[in-house]
Protein backbone atom coordinates (compact mmCIF):
# COMPACT_ATOMS: atom_id res chain seq x y z
CA UNK A 1 0.00 0.00 0.00
CA UNK A 2 1.41 3.36 -1.01
CA UNK A 3 1.89 5.77 1.91
CA UNK A 4 1.13 9.43 1.20
CA UNK A 5 3.92 11.87 1.78
CA UNK A 6 3.63 14.63 4.38
CA UNK A 7 3.39 17.57 1.97
CA UNK A 8 0.75 15.82 -0.16
CA UNK A 9 -1.35 15.07 2.90
CA UNK A 10 -0.94 18.67 4.08
CA UNK A 11 -2.21 20.09 0.78
CA UNK A 12 -5.21 17.76 0.81
CA UNK A 13 -5.98 18.84 4.37
CA UNK A 14 -5.72 22.49 3.38
CA UNK A 15 -8.05 22.00 0.39
CA UNK A 16 -10.61 20.22 2.57
CA UNK A 17 -10.32 22.90 5.26
CA UNK A 18 -10.95 25.62 2.67
CA UNK A 19 -13.84 23.79 1.00
CA UNK A 20 -16.46 25.90 2.82
CA UNK A 21 -16.17 29.53 1.81
CA UNK A 22 -16.63 32.08 4.65
CA UNK A 23 -19.67 34.32 4.26
CA UNK A 24 -18.74 37.19 6.59
CA UNK A 25 -15.60 39.13 7.46
CA UNK A 26 -15.62 37.65 10.97
CA UNK A 27 -15.76 34.13 9.54
CA UNK A 28 -12.87 34.96 7.20
CA UNK A 29 -10.86 36.41 10.10
CA UNK A 30 -11.47 33.27 12.16
CA UNK A 31 -10.43 31.18 9.16
CA UNK A 32 -7.16 33.11 8.98
CA UNK A 33 -6.56 32.77 12.72
CA UNK A 34 -7.18 29.03 12.52
CA UNK A 35 -4.70 28.73 9.65
CA UNK A 36 -1.64 28.86 11.91
CA UNK A 37 -1.02 25.14 11.32
CA UNK A 38 -0.63 25.79 7.59
CA UNK A 39 0.94 29.25 7.40
CA UNK A 40 3.90 31.06 8.93
CA UNK A 41 3.04 33.26 11.96
CA UNK A 42 4.19 36.42 10.13
CA UNK A 43 1.90 35.59 7.20
CA UNK A 44 -1.06 35.12 9.52
CA UNK A 45 -0.29 38.43 11.26
CA UNK A 46 -0.20 40.26 7.92
CA UNK A 47 -3.50 38.72 6.81
CA UNK A 48 -5.06 39.80 10.10
CA UNK A 49 -3.71 43.31 9.52
CA UNK A 50 -5.24 43.46 6.04
CA UNK A 51 -8.62 42.29 7.33
CA UNK A 52 -8.52 44.84 10.18
CA UNK A 53 -7.86 47.81 7.86
CA UNK A 54 -11.54 48.45 6.96
CA UNK A 55 -12.32 48.74 10.68
CA UNK A 56 -9.38 51.08 11.35
CA UNK A 57 -10.13 54.78 11.02
CA UNK A 58 -7.35 57.04 9.76
CA UNK A 59 -7.47 59.02 13.04
CA UNK A 60 -6.13 55.90 14.77
CA UNK A 61 -2.95 55.72 12.65
CA UNK A 62 -2.25 59.38 11.86
CA UNK A 63 0.44 61.59 13.39
CA UNK A 64 -1.51 64.23 15.36
CA UNK A 65 -1.16 67.93 14.59
CA UNK A 66 0.88 68.56 17.76
CA UNK A 67 3.54 66.07 16.58
CA UNK A 68 3.72 67.13 12.93
CA UNK A 69 6.99 68.53 11.60
CA UNK A 70 5.93 71.23 9.21
CA UNK A 71 6.90 74.43 7.39
CA UNK A 72 5.30 77.83 6.84
CA UNK A 73 4.86 79.04 3.28
CA UNK A 74 6.96 82.16 4.01
CA UNK A 75 9.88 80.30 5.66
CA UNK A 76 13.39 81.20 4.52
CA UNK A 77 15.72 78.65 2.95
CA UNK A 78 18.09 78.40 5.93
CA UNK A 79 15.19 77.72 8.31
CA UNK A 80 13.80 75.12 5.92
CA UNK A 81 17.17 73.37 5.62
CA UNK A 82 17.52 73.30 9.40
CA UNK A 83 14.13 71.57 9.67
CA UNK A 84 15.07 69.09 6.92
CA UNK A 85 18.36 68.17 8.58
CA UNK A 86 16.96 67.92 12.10
CA UNK A 87 14.00 65.76 11.12
CA UNK A 88 15.57 63.66 8.33
CA UNK A 89 12.14 63.57 6.68
CA UNK A 90 11.62 63.79 2.94
CA UNK A 91 8.12 65.33 2.79
CA UNK A 92 6.74 68.27 4.76
CA UNK A 93 3.28 69.81 5.07
CA UNK A 94 3.34 73.56 4.44
CA UNK A 95 0.95 75.72 6.46
CA UNK A 96 -0.56 78.97 5.28
CA UNK A 97 0.98 82.12 6.74
CA UNK A 98 -2.47 83.78 6.84
CA UNK A 99 -4.48 80.78 8.06
CA UNK A 100 -2.13 78.84 10.38
CA UNK A 101 -4.53 75.90 10.77
CA UNK A 102 -4.63 75.14 7.05
CA UNK A 103 -2.13 73.12 5.01
CA UNK A 104 -1.66 74.64 1.55
CA UNK A 105 0.91 72.26 0.09
CA UNK A 106 3.45 69.48 0.51
CA UNK A 107 7.15 70.21 0.01
CA UNK A 108 9.49 67.41 -1.12
CA UNK A 109 13.03 67.77 0.16
CA UNK A 110 14.45 66.75 -3.23
CA UNK A 111 12.82 69.80 -4.85
CA UNK A 112 15.17 72.03 -2.85
CA UNK A 113 18.36 70.43 -4.21
CA UNK A 114 18.79 72.91 -7.12
CA UNK A 115 18.81 75.81 -4.62
CA UNK A 116 21.66 74.39 -2.52
CA UNK A 117 24.20 75.42 -5.16
CA UNK A 118 22.93 79.01 -5.28
CA UNK A 119 24.30 81.79 -3.10
CA UNK A 120 20.91 83.35 -2.44
CA UNK A 121 19.08 82.33 0.74
CA UNK A 122 15.74 83.21 -0.80
CA UNK A 123 13.35 80.58 -2.07
CA UNK A 124 9.61 80.79 -2.53
CA UNK A 125 8.36 77.37 -1.51
CA UNK A 126 4.92 78.24 -2.89
CA UNK A 127 6.35 77.61 -6.34
CA UNK A 128 7.78 74.22 -5.32
CA UNK A 129 5.16 72.63 -3.12
CA UNK A 130 2.80 69.93 -4.40
CA UNK A 131 -0.98 69.89 -4.12
CA UNK A 132 -1.95 68.18 -0.84
CA UNK A 133 -4.46 65.34 -0.58
CA UNK A 134 -7.03 65.78 2.20
CA UNK A 135 -8.87 62.97 3.98
CA UNK A 136 -11.37 63.13 6.88
CA UNK A 137 -10.56 61.66 10.28
CA UNK A 138 -13.35 59.12 9.80
CA UNK A 139 -11.95 57.70 6.54
CA UNK A 140 -11.17 53.98 6.53
CA UNK A 141 -7.50 53.09 6.37
CA UNK A 142 -8.02 50.72 3.43
CA UNK A 143 -9.71 53.50 1.43
CA UNK A 144 -6.85 55.92 2.14
CA UNK A 145 -4.31 53.25 1.19
CA UNK A 146 -6.07 52.78 -2.15
CA UNK A 147 -6.21 56.56 -2.70
CA UNK A 148 -2.48 56.98 -1.99
CA UNK A 149 -1.68 54.09 -4.31
CA UNK A 150 -3.85 55.39 -7.14
CA UNK A 151 -2.47 58.93 -6.91
CA UNK A 152 1.12 57.71 -6.39
CA UNK A 153 1.31 59.85 -3.25
CA UNK A 154 2.98 59.01 0.04
CA UNK A 155 1.26 61.46 2.36
CA UNK A 156 -2.23 62.86 3.09
CA UNK A 157 -3.45 65.65 5.36
CA UNK A 158 -6.15 64.61 7.84
CA UNK A 159 -8.87 67.16 8.60
CA UNK A 160 -11.59 67.26 11.23
CA UNK A 161 -15.29 67.92 10.69
CA UNK A 162 -14.65 71.68 10.62
CA UNK A 163 -12.00 71.45 7.91
CA UNK A 164 -9.11 72.16 10.28
CA UNK A 165 -5.89 70.15 10.07
CA UNK A 166 -5.88 67.47 12.77
CA UNK A 167 -2.98 65.31 11.61
CA UNK A 168 -0.99 63.65 8.88
CA UNK A 169 -1.05 60.08 7.58
CA UNK A 170 1.60 58.45 5.42
CA UNK A 171 1.77 55.33 3.33
CA UNK A 172 4.18 53.92 5.91
CA UNK A 173 1.66 54.53 8.74
CA UNK A 174 -0.94 52.36 7.02
CA UNK A 175 1.50 49.67 5.87
CA UNK A 176 2.66 49.33 9.48
CA UNK A 177 -0.88 48.28 10.36
CA UNK A 178 -0.31 45.30 8.06
CA UNK A 179 3.35 44.36 8.47
CA UNK A 180 4.12 45.85 11.88
CA UNK A 181 6.50 48.64 12.84
CA UNK A 182 8.85 49.70 10.06
CA UNK A 183 12.08 51.07 11.54
CA UNK A 184 14.79 52.90 9.63
CA UNK A 185 18.11 54.41 10.61
CA UNK A 186 16.42 57.60 11.82
CA UNK A 187 13.87 55.97 14.13
CA UNK A 188 14.32 56.14 17.88
CA UNK A 189 14.24 52.50 18.89
CA UNK A 190 14.60 52.97 22.65
CA UNK A 191 11.09 54.09 23.57
CA UNK A 192 11.87 54.33 27.28
CA UNK A 193 14.68 56.81 26.57
CA UNK A 194 12.43 58.71 24.17
CA UNK A 195 9.34 59.06 26.37
CA UNK A 196 10.32 58.56 30.01
CA UNK A 197 13.57 59.46 31.76
CA UNK A 198 14.39 59.50 35.49
CA UNK A 199 14.67 62.94 37.09
CA UNK A 200 18.34 63.26 38.09
CA UNK A 201 17.64 65.67 40.93
CA UNK A 202 18.97 63.85 44.06
CA UNK A 203 16.34 65.62 46.17
CA UNK A 204 13.52 63.79 44.35
CA UNK A 205 12.90 60.07 44.55
CA UNK A 206 10.50 58.06 42.42
CA UNK A 207 10.35 60.94 39.93
CA UNK A 208 10.40 60.84 36.15
CA UNK A 209 10.20 63.37 33.32
CA UNK A 210 7.54 62.21 30.87
CA UNK A 211 6.80 63.42 27.35
CA UNK A 212 3.10 64.33 27.10
CA UNK A 213 2.72 62.14 23.98
CA UNK A 214 3.85 59.05 25.89
CA UNK A 215 1.24 56.30 25.29
CA UNK A 216 -0.57 55.41 28.51
CA UNK A 217 0.10 51.72 27.81
CA UNK A 218 3.85 52.43 27.64
CA UNK A 219 3.72 54.49 30.86
CA UNK A 220 1.91 51.63 32.61
CA UNK A 221 4.40 49.04 31.38
CA UNK A 222 7.55 51.01 32.27
CA UNK A 223 6.42 52.40 35.64
CA UNK A 224 4.05 49.63 36.76
CA UNK A 225 1.00 51.91 36.73
CA UNK A 226 -2.61 51.06 35.90
CA UNK A 227 -4.20 54.02 34.13
CA UNK A 228 -7.00 53.37 31.63
CA UNK A 229 -6.48 54.19 27.95
CA UNK A 230 -10.09 53.51 26.94
CA UNK A 231 -10.94 57.18 26.28
CA UNK A 232 -7.53 58.82 25.75
CA UNK A 233 -4.24 57.35 24.52
CA UNK A 234 -1.49 59.60 25.92
CA UNK A 235 -0.42 60.77 29.37
CA UNK A 236 -0.99 64.38 28.30
CA UNK A 237 -4.51 63.49 27.18
CA UNK A 238 -5.13 61.77 30.51
CA UNK A 239 -4.22 64.95 32.40
CA UNK A 240 -6.32 67.18 30.11
CA UNK A 241 -9.26 64.83 30.62
CA UNK A 242 -8.85 65.09 34.38
CA UNK A 243 -8.41 68.90 34.38
CA UNK A 244 -11.20 69.68 31.94
CA UNK A 245 -9.47 72.87 30.72
CA UNK A 246 -6.83 73.86 28.20
CA UNK A 247 -5.67 77.23 29.53
CA UNK A 248 -2.96 78.12 32.07
CA UNK A 249 -1.56 74.62 31.73
CA UNK A 250 2.05 75.17 32.79
CA UNK A 251 2.61 74.57 36.49
CA UNK A 252 -0.69 72.79 37.06
CA UNK A 253 -0.54 69.85 39.51
CA UNK A 254 -2.85 66.88 39.04
CA UNK A 255 -3.15 63.99 41.49
CA UNK A 256 -4.29 60.65 40.13
CA UNK A 257 -4.33 57.46 42.19
CA UNK A 258 -0.90 57.26 43.86
CA UNK A 259 0.73 59.66 41.39
CA UNK A 260 1.32 63.42 41.34
CA UNK A 261 1.77 65.02 37.90
CA UNK A 262 3.20 68.51 37.38
CA UNK A 263 3.01 70.14 33.94
CA UNK A 264 6.57 71.38 33.35
CA UNK A 265 6.27 72.64 29.77
CA UNK A 266 3.13 73.66 27.86
CA UNK A 267 1.87 76.28 25.44
CA UNK A 268 -1.59 77.79 25.16
CA UNK A 269 -3.31 74.55 24.15
CA UNK A 270 -0.86 71.67 24.42
CA UNK A 271 1.08 69.90 27.17
CA UNK A 272 4.67 69.02 26.23
CA UNK A 273 6.53 67.79 29.32
CA UNK A 274 5.35 66.37 32.64
CA UNK A 275 7.04 65.52 35.94
CA UNK A 276 5.52 62.34 37.40
CA UNK A 277 6.05 61.44 41.06
CA UNK A 278 5.00 58.13 42.56
CA UNK A 279 3.89 58.80 46.13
Amino acid sequence: MHEESGPSWGMRGLRKWLSTAPETRDELLKLVQDSRRFLEPDTVAMLEGVLDLPATKVREVMTPRTSMISLQEDDQLLDILHTLIESAHSRFPVFSSDQPDNVVGILLAKDLLPFLTERSNKVDIRTLMRQPIFVPESARSDQVLRMLKNTQTHIAVVIDEYGTTSGLVTLEDILEEIVGEIEDEHDKVDEEAQFIIPDNDPQTANTWLVQALTPIEHFNNVLDADFSDDEVETVGGLLLQEMGLVSDLQGQIIELENWEFTIVEADARTIHLIRAVRK
